[in-house]
C-alpha cells in the first residue's frame, strides 16, 4: 500500500498547537497531541443587529416606563437590549436569550395591566417571553417550542425521483415573526410565522400558561384547525415558508379586525384571514404577467411565463421512484410554480440526459439563482384616498433583488377562498384577491451596478456560497403615509426614501416608463461584434427599464446607480455603518426639524443607528448625502480598531458576518465578511493558556474597497473575506503570513509581523503585489479565466498556491511573482458544466512511493473531486462523483437496493492518516480511504461520468458516515428535527482519541469521537445563535465562525 503525506499546510492547521510550540513542520507522520476540548459553556463577541421594536403608543399606559421614555428593543444575534432611543445615547441594558432574535412584539398582557412583555422569535429555538416592563431590570418568563405535521407531500429527490406520500414534522419548529390579533369578541390570539410549515394560531392566554397552555409533548398548545400550510415543494428544498408577518388594520375602519399580509420568501406575498388562516389573496412577481421588469426577461423584454416553459404531456419514474405524468401542465395549481414533476423531468431529461431539445428548465433556473430575484421579505400596507369617497389600498412588498414592488389589494377584506376558474379581474367581492402590480423601485444590484454576475452554469443544483445573493437587495419597508413617502431599506443603499407612496404609477426615471436601456454588456451570448443580449443576466440589473441603472459615479467603485440620485428619491444615506437592514419610523417624526431622532436603523454586524432626517426635498448630493445625520451609533462590540489613516475608532469594530477562522499559538484570525480579517488575543503569548480578556489587536481595513488617505497613501481591504489560512513556512512564525480567501475578490495575503512590532490595535493591509485574482476591476482577465473570482480555500506548496476557486474549479497561483501568475486550472476554462463544479475546499496529499501530488475537492454539487497536481501546469482530473445514496424500491413485495446519489453538496475536506473526510451539507460527514479516491478509472472511462442511475458505478464507497440528526449515522434522536448542515470542521487528536469538531450551521457544533473511522459517535452538540460555518480547536478552547451569531468561545 502506498505511503501518503500531507503537503497542504492549511490541513496542519487543523492539529491545533498545544502549549505555544512551533509545531511548524510540513508533514502530518508527526504526531501531534493536544488537549481535548469541550462545548459545555459559551460566550459570544459581536453579533448582527438584525430587528428593532418599539411600544404602539405612550397613550396606553400611565405606569408603563416602556413607553413613557422613548425605550427601544433590538438585538445582537441573541441578546435582547433595551435603550432609550435619543441624543445623546443612552444606558444599554441586555439580556442573553436561547436564540438568535429576529422578530420583537411588544404586547401589554393582561390588558390595561401596564405589564409588557416582549415576544421574540427565535428560530428552532422557539418562542421567548420576556417581561420588559421595566426595561432596566429585564426578566426572562418562559421559552416554548412550536410543533408541526404535515403528510402527502411529493417531491423529487436529487436523482430525478418522485417519491409521494412523504411527512415533514419537527417540535423545533423555526419561529421567524410573531403578531397579536384581537378578534373583536375580545379574545386575543397569537399568530405565527414557521418558516418550516405555514402558520399557527393560538390564544394569547397559552403563551403565559405553562400547564394548560402545553401539548402533551411541551409545546405550544396549537389545535389542529388553527394553522395552515403554505410550501410547495418541487425539488427537496421548499418555497414559501413565511419570513414576516403584517397585520393591517385599515386606521379609518373601526369596525376593522385586521387581515393579515404574509411575506411568503420565494412565493411573494400572501393575504390571509386571521379568523380562519384561510389564505385570500396574493401576489407572486415571478408568476405575475404584469410585469415587464422582472429577471426572468426574454429576448423581446417581455417577462418569462413559467405557465408557458413548462412541460405538457410528459410522463416518467417508475422503477426507481413513482410513476408520474402531467397529462395538462407541469404547474402546481394553487402556486402556479413549477412542481414536482417538472422538477422531475428536467432532472432526468434537461440535466442527465443531455438536454437532446435544447428545453428550458423553468424550475432550475428559478431554484438555483433566480428564487433571489423573487424572495419577499417584509410587506407594509397603507391606505389612500381614491376620490369620490372611494380608497386604495396598496402593499408594498420589500421583495430582495426583485426590488420595492407595490401592488393594488383594494378589496382585500371581502375576498375569498382561491378558485381556479374563476379569473380575477376585474375583482369581485368573494374572489380570491391576486394584487396588480402598480409601480417598482430596483434593488441594488448584488455585484454592484457595474459588474455582471458572471457566466452562469448550466448545472441544474445550486451554487455554494450564494452569499451576496441572499443578502442583497430590499430588506425592509414602511409606508409615511401622512407625507406621502416610502422609506425602504436596501443592503448596499442603505435607508432610501421615496416619493408619491399613494401613486406608485409615477415611480421611475425622468425618461418615463420604460424608456431606459440598462442591457449594456455583452455576455456569453454575445454575436461577433460584442453586441449585449436581453436575458442572458450581463448585467444583472438588465431588465430594468424605468430607471437609470448606470453607476452615478463611474470612477467610484462604491458608487450607487444614477436612479437613486434622481426622482422620486428623496433621501439615500449608502451604507451606514453597514449594510442596510430592519428599521423602524419613530411616531412623532418631525422631518426638518434637526437634532430628533426619525429612524432606528440596524446595520447588521455594523450594529445600531439613530438618523436625524434634516431634509427630504431629494437632489441628493454623491458627496455629502445630504438630507440626514447619524447623532447615535451603537456598534456590535466595544473593540477599539484602526481607521485607514492610522487613527483609532472609539466607535467599536464591527462584527456579524463570521464566516471562517484560523487560530495560531495564542491569536486568532477572524473572517468577517464585509469587515475583512481581524486578529484576536486569545491566549497569553508565553504559555497559550486561554484567557478571559479576548481582545482584538489588529484589523484590515473595516472597508470592502480601498481607501487613499489624505496622505496619499492607498490601503486595500480584504473584503468579503470567507476564511483565514496560514503560511507556518513564513520566516516568522510567531505571526505568520495570513492569505484571506476573499471571495469574489480573489486571494491575499497580509503579512502580521507588526502585529507583536506597534500598538495594538494594529492597522494591516495587503499591497498590490500580495492580490492574486485572475480578473481584475480594469476588465482584464488573466490565465484565460473568464468567471468571476470565488476564493473559498487555498492550499499551500511552496511557492504554488492551489485555490478553491468556486465554478472556477481549481486554481493554482505562483505567490512567489507579482502581478499574477496563474501557473494552472482544473474547470474553469469551460462556460458549460463546470468540471468541478462549485470547489470549496481543497487539500493536498503526496504519494510518496509513487512520487505523485494529489488534490482532494470539496467541489459543491458536484461532490467530491480528485486531481492530479504534479504538475501544477498541466493537472490531471482523476475524478468527481456524488457519494453513493443507497435507498430500497418495494415493487411486488420485493425489496431492491438503488444507488442515487447524495444530498446537498460538500464543503470541507480534512486529511487525517490514510483517509480523507468531506462534510457534505445536509448529507452529513463522509469518510474515504484515500486508496480508493485515488484508484485510476477503467481506460477511456470520463472522470466526470462514473456511475449511471441507479447503480454505483465507479464511484468510492464511504467507509463511514455521520449525520447528526440520525442516530443510525451516529447521531441523536433528540436532534432528529433540527436543521442545518455539516460546514467546516477541525480534527483533534488527544492520543488516545480522535475527534471532529463540526460547525453545522443553524443547528450549532457537533464533538464527533471518531477513534473508530468505521463508526463515528456524537460526543457533544451545543447549538449557536447564528448560523456555525467553521470551527477552530485551540487552548482547550472550541472557537467558532457563526455568522450573524458572531465569535463564539465555547470551553
Amino acid at each position: 500500500m502506498s505511503i501518503f503525506v500531507a503537503i497542504a499546510l492549511s490541513a496542519l492547521l487543523a492539529l491545533a498547537v498545544s502549549g505555544c510550540s512551533d509545531n511548524n513542520n510540513s508533514s502530518s507522520d508527526a504526531v501531534v497531541t493536544e488537549d481535548e476540548a469541550f462545548l459545555d459553556s459559551q460566550s459570544r463577541i459581536g453579533g448582527s443587529s438584525t430587528v428593532i421594536a418599539l411600544p404602539e403608543s405612550a397613550a396606553e399606559s400611565a405606569v408603563a416606563p416602556l413607553l413613557l421614555d422613548n425605550w427601544g428593543l433590538y438585538n445582537v444575534a441573541n441578546d435582547l437590549r433595551a435603550t432609550q432611543v435619543g441624543v445623546p445615547e443612552s444606558v444599554k441594558y441586555s439580556l442573553t436569550v436561547e436564540g438568535f432574535i429576529q422578530d420583537i412584539d411588544i404586547v401589554e398582557y393582561p390588558a390595561n395591566s401596564g405589564a409588557h412583555y416582549a415576544l421574540l422569535s427565535m428560530g428552532d429555538q422557539g418562542i421567548a417571553v420576556v417581561n420588559v416592563t421595566d426595561p432596566t431590570n429585564m426578566l426572562a418568563v418562559l421559552r416554548v417550542h412550536v410543533n408541526y405535521e404535515q403528510t402527502g407531500i411529493s417531491w423529487t429527490d436529487g436523482g430525478g425521483n418522485v417519491t409521494e406520500g412523504n411527512m415533514i414534522s419537527g417540535v423545533h419548529a423555526p419561529i421567524s415573526s410573531l403578531e397579536v390579533y384581537a378578534d373583536g369578541a375580545g379574545t386575543m390570539h397569537l399568530l405565527i410565522a414557521n418558516k418550516a410549515y405555514g402558520i399557527h394560531k393560538t390564544l394569547l392566554s397559552n403563551l403565559f400558561d405553562e400547564v394548560a397552555g402545553r401539548e402533551a409533548d411541551g409545546t405550544l398548545l396549537i389545535a389542529e384547525t388553527d394553522e395552515t400550510y403554505t410550501l410547495q415543494y418541487a425539488g427537496e428544498n421548499p418555497w414559501g415558508g413565511p419570513e414576516s408577518l403584517t397585520l393591517y388594520i385599515d386606521p379609518a375602519d373601526t369596525a376593522d379586525k385586521g387581515k393579515l399580509f404574509v411575506a411568503m420568501g420565494f412565493l411573494g406575498m400572501g393575504i390571509f384571514d386571521p379568523d380562519t388562516l384561510e389564505q385570500i389573496g396574493g401576489y407572486n412577481l415571478y408568476t405575475a404577467t404584469d410585469s415587464k421588469e422582472d429577471w426572468f426577461v426574454s429576448a423581446d423584454g417581455s417577462n418569462l411565463d413559467p405557465a408557458t416553459q413548462v412541460q405538457t404531456g410528459v410522463s416518467g419514474g417508475g422503477g426507481e421512484g413513482v410513476a408520474w405524468e402531467c397529462t395538462d401542465k407541469c404547474l402546481d395549481a394553487f402556486t402556479g410554480m413549477p412542481d414536482y414533476r417538472q422538477a422531475a423531468y428536467e432532472i432526468t431529461v434537461v440535466w442527465h440526459d443531455g438536454n437532446p431539445d435544447n428545453q428550458e428548465a423553468p424550475w432550475a433556473a428559478f431554484d438555483r439563482y433566480g428564487k433571489f430575484y423573487y424572495k419577499a421579505r417584509k410587506v407594509d400596507v397603507a391606505t389612500f384616498p381614491a376620490g369620490g369617497g372611494a380608497t386604495k389600498t396598496i402593499a408594498y412588498i420589500a421583495y430582495a433583488l426583485g426590488g420595492l414592488q407595490a401592488v393594488d389589494v383594494t378589496g382585500y377584506k371581502t375576498a375569498g377562498a382561491f378558485d381556479p376558474v374563476d379569473e380575477l379581474i376585474p375583482y369581485k367581492s368573494g374572489q380570491f384577491r391576486k394584487g396588480q402590480r402598480l409601480g417598482y423601485a430596483p434593488a441594488v444590484p448584488a455585484n454592484g451596478p457595474d459588474s455582471p454576475t458572471g457566466a452562469q452554469s448550466k448545472s441544474l443544483f445550486p451554487y455554494f456560497g450564494a452569499g451576496m445573493l441572499k443578502e442583497a437587495g430590499i430588506v425592509d419597508v414602511q409606508v409615511d403615509v401622512a407625507g406621502d413617502r416610502v422609506f425602504f431599506s436596501d443592503h448596499f443603499a442603505g435607508l432610501v426614501a421615496i416619493s408619491n407612496a399613494s401613486d406608485p404609477m409615477n415611480w421611475h426615471g425622468s425618461n418615463g416608463l420604460e424608456n431606459y436601456d440598462n442591457d449594456t454588456l455583452p455576455g456569453p451570448g454575445a454575436g461577433p461584434d460584442g453586441d449585449s443580449l436581453l436575458g442572458d443576466h450581463w448585467p444583472d440589473y438588465e431588465f430594468v427599464t424605468s430607471y437609470d441603472m448606470a453607476p452615478f459615479d463611474p470612477n467610484d467603485n462604491e458608487s450607487l446607480p444614477t436612479w437613486l440620485y434622481q426622482s422620486p428619491t428623496l433621501l439615500l444615506s449608502g451604507e451606514v455603518s453597514g449594510h442596510g437592514n430592519s428599521f423602524v419610523l419613530m411616531p412623532d417624526m418631525v422631518v426638518d426639524d434637526s437634532g430628533t431622532v426619525d429612524v432606528v436603523m440596524a446595520s447588521g454586524g455594523g450594529g445600531i443607528s439613530f438618523i436625524d432626517v434634516t431634509d427630504l426635498t431629494g437632489g441628493v448630493d454623491n458627496e455629502a448625502k445630504d438630507g440626514f445625520e447619524i447623532p447615535v451609533h451603537m456598534s456590535t462590540t466595544d473593540e477599539i480598531f484602526r481607521e485607514a489613516d492610522g487613527s483609532l475608532s472609539l466607535d467599536g469594530a464591527s462584527v456579524g458576518h463570521s464566516a471562517g477562522v484560523a487560530v495560531y499559538r495564542d491569536k486568532l484570525f477572524l473572517a468577517d465578511g464585509p469587515h475583512g480579517m481581524t486578529i484576536w488575543q486569545i491566549a497569553d503569548g508565553e504559555t497559550c493558556l486561554a484567557t478571559e480578556d479576548v481582545h482584538l489587536v489588529a484589523n484590515t481595513l473595516q472597508d470592502e474597497y480601498p481607501v487613499t488617505t489624505d496622505a496619499g497613501v492607498t490601503i486595500n481591504p480584504t473584503p468579503h473575506a470567507y476564511d483565514v489560512v496560514l503560511d507556518l513556512d513564513t520566516l516568522d512564525t510567531e505571526n505568520p503570513q495570513a492569505y484571506v480567501l476573499s471571495q469574489s475578490r480573489g486571494l491575499r495575503r497580509v503579512d502580521t509581523a507588526a502585529t507583536d512590532i506597534e500598538v495594538p490595535p494594529v492597522l494591516l493591509q495587503t499591497e498590490l503585489s500580495d492580490i492574486y485574482e485572475h480578473n481584475t476591476d480594469d476588465g482584464e482577465s488573466v490565465g484565460g479565466l473568464k468567471m468571476q473570482d470565488h476564493a473559498y480555500d487555498v492550499a499551500l506548496d511552496g511557492n504554488l498556491a492551489f485555490v478553491a476557486d468556486g465554478s472556477n474549479g481549481l486554481t493554482v497561483y505562483d505567490i512567489g511573482q507579482a502581478p499574477t501568475v496563474v501557473v494552472g486550472n482544473v474547470g474553469g476554462t469551460t462556460r458549460a458544466k463546470p468540471l468541478l463544479g462549485h470547489a470549496t475546499a481543497v487539500k493536498l496529499w503526496r504519494d510518496v512511493e509513487n512520487d505523485r501530488k494529489y488534490a482532494f475537492v470539496a467541489a459543491g454539487h458536484a461532490g467530491i473531486g480528485v486531481v492530479d497536481v504534479t504538475d501544477a501546469a498541466n493537472m490531471v482530473l482523476i475524478k468527481v462523483f456524488e457519494p453513493v445514496k443507497t435507498e430500497v424500491h418495494e415493487e411486488d413485495g420485493v425489496i431492491t437496493p438503488q444507488y442515487n446519489k447524495a444530498d446537498g453538496k460538500s464543503v470541507d475536506v480534512l486529511i487525517v492518516d490514510d483517509h480523507a473526510y468531506f462534510t457534505y451539507d445536509s448529507f452529513g460527514v463522509l469518510a474515504y480511504t484515500i486508496a480508493d479516491l485515488i484508484k485510476p478509472l477503467p481506460e477511456g472511462m470520463d472522470p466526470t461520468d462514473i456511475w449511471e442511475r441507479g447503480e454505483i458505478g465507479e464511484r468510492p464507497i464511504a467507509v463511514a458516515r455521520f449525520k447528526l440528526q440520525d442516530p443510525e449515522l451516529g447521531g441523536s434522536a433528540e436532534l432528529a428535527d433540527l436543521g442545518g448542515g455539516s460546514q467546516g470542521m477541525r480534527f483533534l487528536n488527544t492520543g488516545d482519541e480522535y475527534f471532529f469538531y463540526v460547525a453545522y450551521d443553524s443547528a450549532g457544533v457537533a464533538k464527533i469521537n471518531w477513534t473508530d473511522v468505521a463508526n463515528p459517535v456524537l460526543d457533544q452538540h451545543a447549538n449557536t445563535a447564528g448560523n456555525a460555518s467553521d470551527v477552530e480547536v485551540a487552548n482547550r478552547c472550541v472557537y467558532v465562525a457563526d455568522g450573524g451569531g458572531g465569535l463564539v468561545i465555547m470551553r
